[in-house]
């Protein structure tokens, strides 16, 4: 992880050709203000994944399930599919 200055004479080019080799951590005035890291199109396509509202009430819903009782055990489930 590298640290850079973030001030109006630091390129976004810059930053962009450093951020795909290195995470990036841009200070300015001497605090972090954001993290810079390499993302490619597998990343973008999760990224939106795990952010979209269904799926993270879908997480919710499982967790409340778990939560209350109401779920599977791993060996229940293989027992139910025949797979033992």
């Amino acid at each position: 992880m590298k640290t850079i200055p973030c001030n109006e004479v630091t390129s976004s080019d810059e930053i962009a050709r450093q951020a795909e080799r290195d995470d990036l951590i841009l200070i300015r005035d001497g605090h972090a203000v954001a993290l810079v890291m390499p993302f490619d199109d597998d990343d973008l396509e999760w990224y939106a994944r795990e952010r979209d509202p269904a799926f993270l009430a879908s997480i919710a819903r499982a967790r409340q399930q778990v939560a209350t009782g109401r779920s599977t055990s791993h060996a229940s489930l293989k027992k139910e599919l025949g797979l033992e």
